[in-house]
C-alpha cells in the first residue's frame, strides 16, 4: 500500500454497537409460553437466538407483586430460540461486570 492509499474502517453499526453493551448484564426474556427466564446475557447470533448465563426459570414475571413467592427452576447456561423471545429487558444499571468481559473491550 503507497502513502496515498487510505484504508477505510467498517462502518460502526447501532444494532452491533447495542449487543456489544449488553454482554455480561442481567436480562429477563419473557417466552411466548409464559415463562420468564432472568441471567446475564452472553450472546446472541443472526437468527435473534440469545444464550443466557446463570439462567433461572420463573412461571411468571418475579417483578410483579402478586408473584413475590414465586420459586426459581436453576437452568444454568440456556439458550432461547429467538422465535419463542416476546419481550426482553437489560439492566443497564448493573455495575457487576466479570473481569474477562468483552464489554470492557
Amino acid at each position: 500500500m503507497t502513502e496515498h492509499e487510505t484504508v477505510e474502517s467498517p462502518s460502526v453499526r447501532p444494532g452491533v454497537t447495542l449487543l456489544k453493551s449488553w454482554l455480561n448484564k442481567n436480562m429477563k426474556v419473557l417466552m411466548s409460553d409464559g415463562r420468564v427466564l432472568v441471567g446475564i446475557f452472553l450472546c446472541t447470533d443472526k437468527a435473534g437466538n440469545v444464550i443466557i448465563g446463570s439462567c433461572n426459570e420463573f412461571t411468571a414475571d418475579p417483578d410483579e407483586e402478586i408473584n413475590f413467592d414465586l420459586v426459581p427452576r436453576l437452568l444454568g447456561l440456556a439458550m432461547v430460540p429467538g422465535h419463542h423471545i416476546t419481550k426482553m429487558w437489560v439492566d443497564l444499571n448493573a455495575e457487576v461486570v466479570r473481569a474477562n468481559s468483552p464489554a470492557l473491550d
